[in-house]
């Protein structure tokens, strides 16, 4: 169970509505954002009110009343597919998530619909030449210790994510005293299953991006130090991840995307929300279904397999079981 608690709500992409009536939309909005793997959200007093522009003093005047029935504010939370618990009024409350949201519900429809059959997608996927389609990884928990202290040569990003990187170096618990390319600094279970497919594809500098939660993106030989945070779309400033792919796939001169990442994390997220189609770019998005018990250790090993299957051209056959292509609009 996962219990996401809010601090410094600023630096989180949450911009202050007019001081004065409660806009509640937000925080429907703040909630529906949440990651799917979150359970709870906890917010102080203070944080809710930012998010909303001022709590009423009747939210904790009249409780536990005010806190539910059909009213409107209720039904805000509701629809994200959460329930107001351990409320402490003008001290704290917790969203619960109680099941999935309208937009939840409408996003997985679009999903559904949107996979293609096993054997359609891989054939698809097929029909693509690897060194010439911009390929999307997830970066991994497990990481190689150790690194050069050298001075390495920094890759150019624009000013926009240097400073988004900069804000998320202390929660990310980022140490650059030994840096390592960003490629062999993750040793996870993708990593390790990828294996000689992720070597050539970097040896033959194919276009390639990571997808990080304490860099935002990285290019493979991108040096890096250690760190410790998983992909939060709320770290990053809406938008910029998003423009930031479309630029590489330019940049690349690509007009294909393949990316591989587990369904409901928000790697996928970020993939499924960039506007591939307006740019003119055909994308996918491979994922892994019915992975059962153990899922956390069998998806990125099936991934790493799904991506080495791919960049080498293998038959629909050799695909790991559960293989699954998107089609992204």
């Amino acid at each position: 169970m996962l219990i996401w608690e809010c601090r410094h709500v600023w630096g989180r992409g949450i911009v202050p509505s007019e001081r004065g009536r409660a806009d509640w939309a937000r925080l429907g909005k703040f909630l529906t954002a949440r990651p799917e793997n979150e359970d709870a959200v906890g917010l102080s007093w203070d944080e809710l009110s930012q998010i909303v522009g001022g709590t009423p003093d009747s939210a904790a005047q009249h409780y536990p009343q005010w806190w539910h029935g059909d009213r409107s504010h209720v039904r805000v939370w509701r629809a994200a597919g959460y329930t107001a618990t351990q409320i402490q009024p003008g001290r704290s409350v917790t969203f619960r998530r109680t099941g999935t949201s309208d937009s939840t519900n409408r996003n997985a429809d679009r999903r559904r619909e949107n996979a293609l059959s096993p054997d359609d997608g891989v054939q698809m996927l097929q029909r693509f030449i690897g060194s010439e389609t911009l390929l999307l990884i997830p970066c991994s928990k497990t990481k190689r210790t150790g690194g050069d202290s050298e001075n390495w040569e920094s890759v150019p990003w624009p000013s926009a994510l240097l400073a988004a990187r900069r804000q998320n170096r202390a929660v990310a618990n980022v140490d650059e005293r030994r840096l390592m390319p960003a490629w062999r600094r993750y040793d996870g279970g993708f990593y390790a299953t990828a294996g000689d497919g992720l070597r050539e594809a970097v040896a033959r500098e194919a276009p390639l991006l990571i997808l990080s939660g304490g860099y935002g993106l990285l290019r493979p030989e991108e040096p890096i130090g250690d760190y410790n945070k998983i992909m939060r779309l709320s770290d990053w400033p809406a938008g910029l991840l998003e423009d930031l792919l479309i630029g590489e796939a330019i940049r690349r001169n690509v007009s294909s995307i393949v990316a591989f990442a587990a369904s409901s994390s928000d790697y996928a997220k970020l993939v499924r929300r960039t506007s591939w189609e307006q740019a003119g770019v055909n994308a996918f998005l491979v994922t892994i279904e019915g992975a059962g018990k153990g899922a956390s250790g069998k998806v990125p090993r099936r991934l790493g397999k799904a991506f080495t299957c791919f960049w080498q051209g293998h038959p629909a056959d050799r695909y790991p079981e559960g293989t699954t292509v998107e089609r992204l609009g």
